[in-house]
């Protein structure tokens, strides 16, 4: 069986989100209808980043994360052009019993703009701040920056002695005006540059009830400020809290920062979610991951799903950011095959570059994935992973969700109750096809959305709130 080589050398895996940067304008714009998902879907019968004291040379297999790569039908025609799923898991196992933490220094960066006094969203939010100081420990750093129409250091960059104090700093905090977000983010990120130490993890929580209106606030400066953080080492989250916001904004500040992104529909959840960032933070195995997929000549790329993907030559790279111990994340790729000769051909050599954070050095993982080419039309139909499957058909069945939900949107409720129906029809089939449960309940969740639709127009608080759900809805089914 013959490997091509992998043309991309090991290349520190930060300046990945800082690549990515400039090409922030697709998100922004509607999502056009896909095309018909391959017939059938499923077969009938899924620094400162931490400076290594080694770097690692371009070999297979040897970091900390586990790549698994393959398709959700692995034999194909011979001299046919096929399509199929590429299916990638990620993961980072806890490793024989031991829990990982490491030291971390978290900047919050809190919205404090007029908005913020509705519902007592501002009482959840200094609540929240003053739990996760207490949930953190006298090895980890804190500091909460506060935007309004400026930005201000309420809490500077500190050792987690004193938790009374940062309480009564955090007390003093009021609300009213603008919502300078980039001038936040610019100051939260000078807190925890100018104290990283080595060893730590570096962390912004931004979290904003409303839409960037004061100061840098066109998106694509925020998610490339987002982007460039994340080169430095420093991650970033951000979570919605409310309706007013602008979700996409907030996500691709998430996805280029290397960080998580959350709908925070009850400010009541806060301290919870606050809680639960800083335990991933603390765990994060795997930092500025990023991931390369490389074709060969006869496998032709067609797209990523959901993930901002860039085309490098023939594949993509992919910039996942951080990992924690035992997470697992997914991508699911569409692509086309065509065998020339019968036996194995290898249809995607992906590569995981990062830092590893436990061991301090710059690490890789990868694998293979590998079609059958056969001439027997029974084997290709007989042939299928069910697991790969039934992820990708997770992420493609929900890929209607998130167009029906932009169609809602912009108003037009005939093209969103079309998709939504058709996103329903490929994950009942492949729910059948698979056996696999979420596969189900993910079609309820679109067929459901049908009432919602009809009952509350795009512009309404529950209209609104069903555009955030849904989106994230979809992020989570596509990872």
């Amino acid at each position: 069986m013959k490997r091509w080589q992998m043309t991309l050398g090991l290349a520190g895996a930060a300046v990945v989100a800082a690549a990515l940067a400039p090409r922030l304008t697709a998100i922004f714009a509607p999502t056009p209808p896909p095309e018909p998902p391959p017939a059938p879907p499923v077969s009938v019968v899924e620094p400162v980043v931490v400076e290594p004291d080694v770097v690692v040379e371009a070999e297979a297999e040897q970091g900390r994360l586990i790549v698994d790569a393959g398709l959700d039908r692995p034999s194909v025609l011979k001299g046919t052009a096929s399509e199929r799923f590429l299916t990638i898991s990620v993961r980072a196992p806890l490793g024989e019993g031991e829990q990982v933490r490491q030291p971390v220094n978290v900047a919050v960066v809190m919205d404090t703009s007029g908005s913020m006094s509705a519902r007592g969203k501002i009482d959840y939010a200094k609540s929240a701040a003053k739990h996760i100081v207490r949930s953190m420990g006298p090895d980890d750093e804190y500091s909460l920056v506060t935007f309004n129409d400026n930005a201000r250091v309420i809490v500077p960059a500190t050792r987690i002695v004193d938790v009374d104090r940062i309480s009564r700093q955090i007390d003093r905090i009021y609300e009213g005006g603008g919502t300078n977000l980039y001038g936040g983010m610019e100051l939260g990120k000078k807190e925890v540059l100018d104290s990283l130490d080595a060893g730590e993890v570096g962390k912004l929580v931004i979290l904003s009830d409303g839409k960037a209106n004061v100061g840098v606030s066109d998106p694509d400066s925020l998610a490339r400020f987002a982007a460039q953080a994340s080169a430095k080492g420093i991650s970033v989250t951000a979570l919605g809290l409310g309706v007013d916001y602008r979700e996409d904004v907030l996500a691709r500040i998430a996805d280029l920062g290397g960080g998580n992104y959350d709908f925070i529909d009850d400010p009541a959840e806060l301290s919870a979610v606050f809680e639960a960032e800083l335990q991933r933070t603390a765990t994060v195995v795997a930092r500025n991951t990023a991931i390369t997929i490389d074709l060969p000549p006869d496998v032709e790329p067609i797209e990523v799903i959901g993930w901002d993907a860039q085309k490098t030559g023939k594949g993509w790279t992919i910039f996942m950011g951080d990992v924690q111990a035992g997470a697992e994340r997914k991508i699911v790729a569409r692509v086309r095959v065509t065998g020339h000769t019968t036996g194995d051909l290898d249809v995607a050599a992906v590569r995981a570059d990062y830092t590893d954070l436990v061991d301090r050095i710059q690490s890789q993982s990868s694998d293979i994935a590998v079609a059958d080419i056969t001439v027997d039309p029974n084997r290709v139909q007989a042939n299928v992973d069910r697991e790969k499957s039934a992820a990708a058909n997770r992420a493609w069945g929900n890929r209607y969700l998130e167009m029906s939900t932009r169609a809602y949107e912009q108003g037009d409720l005939k093209q969103a109750k079309k998709m939504l129906a058709e996103g329903s029809g490929v994950l009942r089939q492949a729910a059948s096809s698979t056996g696999d449960v979420k596969l189900e309940a993910d079609a309820k969740a679109l067929e459901l959305q049908l009432d919602v639709y009809e009952d509350n127009a795009p512009s309404s608080s529950e209209g609104r709130r069903a555009i955030k759900m849904n989106k994230e809805y979809f992020r989570d089914a596509y990872r």
